[in-house]
């Protein structure tokens, strides 16, 4: 079990858990918390789910643990993990697939290199269109009855407005359905 001595304090607000003090990990595990929040993540088994995540094949840098961490399904909620290819894996799983919070998993065609003088746009493009965080909103605005529709219809629903295509509905769990 980790315990608040087997950390260090970096900063007034992140703590990290060597990577000698777990066998396995292959990273630090860091955490942005104050200490009533360390507290609450010690009190879990957040920690140790965020050790678990540094031991991941491919795993670069650090585990994180946002200060929202809770315990999760093996990855923290809350837990921020980037692997590398070739030995790095892919996990949605690690964003709290049981709320269905709206991740997804896109495959392209385009090569790294083609996309790389692009990233900078891109990510303001996805930033600016995208609604994320409490209370965010987008140009999309929906009416209870169009809301419920989402929610039975999922990805088809989004698909019949041209949000996507028809692939799209094949790789999404339950069909976008809530």
């Amino acid at each position: 079990m980790i315990t608040k001595q087997d950390l260090n304090r970096l900063e007034p607000f992140l703590y990290e858990l060597p990577a000698d003090k777990r066998q396995g990990m292959r990273v630090p595990a860091r955490i942005y918390a104050d200490e009533r929040l360390l507290e609450m993540a010690l009190g879990d088994r957040s920690v140790e789910q965020l050790a678990n995540t540094a031991t991941l094949p491919g795993v670069v840098k650090y585990a994180l643990a946002m200060p929202d961490v809770h315990e999760g399904y093996g990855f923290p909620i809350g837990g921020v993990a980037a692997t590398r290819l070739p030995e790095g894996i892919i996990s949605p799983g690690g964003v709290g697939y049981d709320i269905n919070c709206g991740v997804r998993l896109l495959t392209t065609t385009i090569e790294v290199e083609a996309l790389r003088p692009h990233m900078e746009k891109l990510m303001n493009t996805l930033f600016t269109n995208v609604a994320s965080g409490v209370g965010a909103s987008g140009s999309l605005r929906l009416s209870e009855g169009e809301l419920r529709a989402l929610l039975e219809k999922g990805s088809a629903w989004a698909v019949s407005r041209g949000y996507g295509d028809k692939e799209d509905c094949e790789h999404t769990e339950d069909g976008g359905c809530m």
